[in-house]
Parts: C-alpha cells; sequence; structure tokens
C-alpha cells in the first residue's frame, strides 16, 4: 500500500484541523479515550498562542491510500532548559495506527526536520512543550487520563523503541481519595510550622497581579528540574485566562511564607468526566450539555496541577510544611466542591520528597508517562 507523508506548518489552518481529527479512528476501539475539544486543540495550533512568541513547529499527517493513519509535530524553542549544554528540539502529538512502517516514517521526517536545525537530540513527546501535555502514557491504561493529561495506545512504546528512543525520564500521576488524613509524622511538621504559613485565594479584584505572583513561584520552584523551561508571562497569562472561563479564582492558591510568596497550587475539576461524549465538539449543543453537566452534575474528581515551592524552601521542612499545606488546602477545597478523588499530576521520578509525602498521605501512583529521546546524527550522515 501506498504511502505518503504531507507537511505544513502551524498557519495551514485547514491541514491543522485534519491533523487534530487524526486519533478519531485510531482510538475508536479504546473506552478510555477522551476526545480532546477541537476548540481548545485550534488554540493551542494557533499562531496567536503565545507558544509561537518564542518556538516554531512542523507537522506531519502520514496517508495510506489516502486515508490518515498517523500524525506527528516537531518543535523547536529559542528558550532552552537551564541545565542543557547542547541544543534540543522536540516532538509531539504522536498518533499512528500499529505499523512499525507508518511509525518510522513519521519519526524519520521529524528527525530530519530537527538536525536541520542542528540540534544533536530530540527528546518528546511534548503537547508542545513540557509546560502542557508530557509524556507518553507507559502504565495506567484501564482508566480515562485527567483534564490536560495524555492517553496512549499500549503498542506506542514498542513504535517508540523500535524507532531507537530510550527512556529520558518517567513522570508520575498519583490518584487519592479526598477524604485521606495526614499521618501523625507529618501533623507534626504542620503544627512546627502553624501560624508562619497563610494560604489565600488569588484575588478577583487582582487577577492579572497574582497570575504573576504565581508565575514567579512556578518558574523558581521548577527552575533547577530536569528539562524544565519556563513559562513566559503570555503563556502564563493566557492558560490563567482560559481556565477562569471555566473556574472561579478559588482554584487558584497561593502559600506565604511569613508574608511571602513561597508556593502554590492549581485546582482543576476533572473535565474529562463531562466532556468525553461531547466527541470534541461544543457547538453547536455541546455547550450546553457542558454547562448544565457543571451546574447539576459537576465532575467527582479533580486534578491538582501546578504545584511549585519555592527554591528557597526546598530541601527543607519549611517545603515539606508547604507543600503539605497546599494539598490540604487542595482536599478541603475538593471536598467542598464534591471531589470523591483527585489526581496529583505531574511528578517526576526523581522527586524524592514529593512523591514520599505523596505515598505517606495514601496516594497510589497509578499512571507512568515515558519522556523519550534520540541522539541523532548530523544531517550529511542521514540517509535522505
Amino acid at each position: 500500500m501506498s504511502l505518503t507523508l504531507y507537511s505544513f506548518d502551524v498557519t495551514d489552518r485547514a491541514s491543522i484541523k485534519k491533523f487534530i481529527k487524526v486519533p478519531w479512528d485510531i482510538y475508536t476501539d479504546d473506552l478510555c479515550w477522551v476526545p480532546p475539544l477541537i476548540k481548545e486543540r485550534l488554540d493551542l495550533l494557533s499562531p496567536k498562542h503565545p507558544y509561537f512568541e518564542h518556538a516554531q513547529a512542523r507537522f506531519w499527517i502520514a496517508y495510506q491510500d489516502g486515508k490518515a493513519v498517523g500524525r506527528i509535530s516537531a518543535q523547536l524553542d529559542q528558550l532552552k532548559p537551564i541545565n542543557e549544554n547542547e541544543s534540543v528540539g522536540y516532538f509531539g502529538m504522536f498518533e499512528c495506527v500499529d505499523d512499525v512502517e507508518v511509525a518510522t516514517e513519521l519519526f524519520s521526517h521529524a528527525e530530519r526536520w530537527i538536525s536541520s536545525h542542528q540540534c544533536a537530540l530530540i527528546r518528546g513527546p511534548f503537547s508542545l512543550s513540557i509546560n502542557q501535555e508530557s509524556g507518553l502514557l507507559i502504565k495506567g491504561f484501564d482508566t480515562p487520563p485527567y483534564i490536560m493529561m495524555g492517553h496512549a495506545k499500549r503498542y506506542y512504546q514498542n513504535l517508540f523503541e523500535r524507532n531507537h528512543y530510550l527512556k529520558a525520564k518517567d513522570l508520575f500521576a498519583w490518584l487519592n481519595k479526598c477524604d485521606f488524613e495526614n499521618p501523625p509524622a507529618m501533623q507534626r511538621i504542620l503544627k512546627r510550622y502553624e501560624g508562619r504559613i497563610i494560604l489565600r485565594d488569588i484575588d478577583k479584584n487582582n487577577i492579572q497581579t497574582d497570575m504573576k505572583i504565581m508565575l514567579d513561584i512556578f518558574n523558581d520552584s521548577w527552575s533547577n528540574n530536569w528539562g524544565f523551561i519556563p513559562f513566559t508571562e503570555n503563556e502564563f497569562l493566557h492558560l490563567g485566562k482560559e481556565m477562569l472561563q471555566l473556574i472561579s479564582p478559588n482554584h487558584f492558591k497561593i502559600a506565604e511564607f511569613e508574608g511571602e510568596p513561597a508556593g502554590m497550587v492549581v485546582g482543576l475539576p476533572n473535565f474529562n468526566e463531562i466532556t468525553k461524549d461531547l466527541n470534541g465538539r461544543l457547538l453547536p449543543t455541546g455547550i450546553f450539555k457542558f454547562l448544565w453537566r457543571m451546574k447539576y452534575a459537576r465532575p467527582a474528581s479533580g486534578r491538582g496541577a501546578l504545584l511549585g515551592i519555592k527554591q528557597e524552601y526546598q530541601n527543607h521542612m519549611k517545603g515539606s510544611a508547604l507543600a503539605l499545606t497546599l494539598i490540604g488546602k487542595f482536599k478541603q477545597f475538593a471536598i467542598e466542591v464534591g471531589f470523591q478523588q483527585h489526581e496529583l499530576s505531574w511528578v517526576l521520578e526523581d522527586n524524592t520528597r514529593l512523591n514520599k509525602i505523596l505515598e505517606g498521605l495514601g496516594a497510589t501512583q497509578y499512571k507512568t508517562y515515558r519522556v523519550f529521546e534520540k541522539r541523532l546524527l548530523p544531517m550529511a550522515q542521514q540517509t535522505k
């Protein structure tokens, strides 16, 4: 059968729409897949999205006898991870039928494009950056993903590895009931810092100011983590604006230590519960179903996302107290809005302190997402 790949950039809106729709046929038999909202994907893959103020991307759709059988993106980012000494390119949005030949063609095109821009390493999947959906699901296929987390076919890992992609880092998602109790040791930590840590919601009358405070906390807290690329102010404000169209400011929590901003967390309703049957479409009738469900049949689960503790408090008991306080506040908030369980994600596999805290609170590490990487040959040595 004839296999061809069509390449385009973010300005080709007709092709972007086709790119977004590729997964529908691939996941037709997967009951855990949640169709992404097409409007949200179009916004992310728009030249107006602030990600493209510092990055560029190329996209490919693989066609076999006229039918779309796979897709991939490749990204170059002017912003570099702080601890990286070499140029790294990225790939993402990988979807593919169970066919090594198709996967190899997709990877090869992305690799050549990345290599042509003098990058020695390709890493992913990211949609589109490490601050968005990250990693390939390799554990936890039997439950649907939470909001802003990915899903994958079980055979994808084999397609990656057959194309010589190696593990770079694993990312954990933790699941816990909302009625968990702090064990005695953690209660003692909280007691020790009682009164020195104050939690507050963002101020609805000064949202932009508080969003900038949260941006500073997040970028500082993650700055030494593997692969981290900081949010730009425009990206973070754009993300906040999107969220605040759906949730109230009390979903955003700031922790102050002795009056200074020190930590933050965002609690998201798991919208995937109420959008799964919309087939990705809010119009013409999906928006009314969504709004009715948000009022009368709210999600029974939530996700703790964007958790961050400033560097100066990390690797110290203060950091543990801040993390426990934020998680405790999220628990209280989750119960108030009717969540029965929540996901805390994602956490780097080598973030020992936070992983131990979550395990101590009774959470289960139930999904694993893997970031892969591959060293590239110079363009002159690649087979065309």
